[in-house]
């Protein structure tokens, strides 16, 4: 690991260690979430496809079809994101909870 890397990594464990009081999880933005792994999933979708269409195109319009299903553009998607900056300890369980939604996917449970 380089120096660099270590000391994210020390500021990201750091910023998480703030915010909700111990024992007590911050609230998670459940269309956020399923809004992140729909666009996730979309991109995977996208660089998998065999038709000889441009990835990035394809990526780009099955994004938009992600976020549209949950009433979300770009702009909205971002403007949450960035509200994240102001708590880490809701970044963390966001991201928990995405990887937690996106390990569901990968298993196949993901509708259940």
């Amino acid at each position: 690991m380089t120096a660099r890397a270590a000391a994210l990594a020390v500021a990201v464990a750091s910023a998480a260690a703030c915010g909700a009081p111990s024992g007590e999880a911050p609230a998670v933005d459940s269309t956020l979430v399923e809004a992140l792994a729909d666009a996730h999933l979309a991109d995977a979708r996208a660089a998998l496809d065999t038709t000889g269409r441009d990835p990035g195109a394809t990526a780009d319009s099955l994004r938009r079809v992600a976020l549209a299903a949950h009433d979300l553009d770009s702009a909205a998607l971002a403007a949450r994101l960035r509200a994240l900056a102001d708590d880490p300890a809701l970044t963390r369980a966001t991201y928990d909870a995405l990887d937690a939604r996106l390990s569901l996917e990968r298993r196949g449970v993901a509708d259940e």
